[in-house]
C-alpha cells in the first residue's frame, strides 16, 4: 500500500541559523561556537564545530552543517539530511496554507479519476473512461489555480 504525507506545516532552521540561536540564547561559547544550549525546549550539546548532538524522540541524532534541524508537529525536534528535505517539503506560505486540505483532496481525486479511467475502459465503457480523465483534468486545473493564489 503507498501513503502520501498530510500536508502540515513544520518549522525549520538550517545549521548556522541553530549556532546563531544558540549565541544569542545564551549558550556557552567556546572560540565562537555555542557548546550547550536549548532550542525548542531541548537541550542541544556541541560534538565539534561541525556537528551538534541533538536528543531526539529516537535518540541522540547529530546535525551536521548540511542538514536542517525540523520542529515537528508536535514540537519534536530532528535533523534532516538537505537532499532529503528538499525532496519533502517547499516553504510555506502562512497566508496559503488554509488552501493545503483543499489540494490534498483535489489531488486525491484527480489520482482516482485518472486510475478509474483504464477500468472503465477496460470494462468497455469509453463514454465514463473519457469522462474520467476530463473530470481528472479539472481538478489539476482547480490545483494549479489554487495553488498560483
Amino acid at each position: 500500500m503507498k501513503f502520501r504525507k498530510k500536508p502540515v506545516v513544520i518549522e525549520a532552521i538550517t545549521f548556522d541559523e541553530l549556532v546563531q540561536h544558540g549565541i544569542s540564547s545564551g549558550g556557552n561559547v567556546v572560540g565562537g561556537m555555542p557548546w550547550s544550549f536549548t532550542y525548542a525546549g531541548q537541550p542541544i550539546s556541541h560534538e565539534n564545530d561541525g556537528c551538534y548532538l541533538i536528543p531526539t524522540l529516537e535518540g541522540t541524532m547529530k546535525m551536521g552543517r548540511e542538514d536542517m534541524l525540523i520542529t515537528g508537529v508536535k514540537g519534536e525536534i530532528y535533523p534532516c539530511k538537505r537532499d532529503i528535505f528538499a525532496a519533502t517539503y517547499v516553504a510555506s506560505d502562512e497566508a496559503g496554507d488554509h488552501l493545503l486540505p483543499a489540494i490534498a483532496q483535489l489531488m486525491l481525486s484527480a489520482e482516482t479519476c485518472e486510475a478509474n479511467a483504464p477500468i472503465h475502459e477496460a470494462e468497455g465503457n469509453a463514454e465514463q473512461a473519457a469522462l474520467s480523465r476530463s473530470n481528472a483534468a479539472s481538478y489539476r486545473a482547480a490545483i494549479a489555480a489554487l495553488q498560483g493564489q
